[in-house]
């Protein structure tokens, strides 16, 4: 029984990682337009925050992260 707790206890859950990305982003930028100017600060701040969430977690992970921000345009 041991064994099967440690197992889901270290599982890796999609829908929690994804949920915790979600939420940080939209926490930090919300529905503010692109600004060139504010994409280094976003990124730090997106990747702080959701990194100080996974660890959280408790999880045996090591994190890696891509953070690419652009701006969509809607009439492109």
């Amino acid at each position: 029984m041991d064994d099967d707790q440690t197992v889901e206890e270290s599982a890796f859950i999609v829908d929690e990682v994804s949920s915790i990305v979600k939420e940080s982003l939209e926490a930090v930028i919300g529905r503010n337009m692109y600004e060139h100017n504010r994409v280094s600060q976003w990124t730090s701040s997106v990747a702080e925050q959701c990194l100080g969430q996974l660890s959280k977690l408790g999880k045996p992970f090591k994190y890696i992260g891509e953070k690419p921000v652009v701006g969509l345009c809607s009439i492109c």
